[in-house]
């Protein structure tokens, strides 16, 4: 009977802590949007906002056509 009493308390525990890590990361963003928002209303601007994920990158330089020779 203890068994099922102490899982139950493990199950409360960890339900506990993600909430408590998900309440955590709303407050972030909140504080993060927030912050954002501060800044464009004095009219500057984020430029990490506008930057693009995934920059184009320096093109390769092609390789030239080596011709193969057969083995002996």
């Amino acid at each position: 009977m203890e068994g099922i009493v102490y899982s139950a308390e493990f199950v409360n525990v960890t339900i506990a802590v993600a909430g408590l890590l998900l309440l955590f990361a709303t407050a972030m963003a909140g504080i993060l949007f927030g912050y954002v928002g501060d800044q464009e209303a004095k009219g500057r601007r984020v430029d990490w906002l506008e930057e693009p994920l995934a920059t184009a990158g320096v093109p390769a330089r092609r390789l030239e056509k080596v011709e193969l020779r057969k083995a002996a």
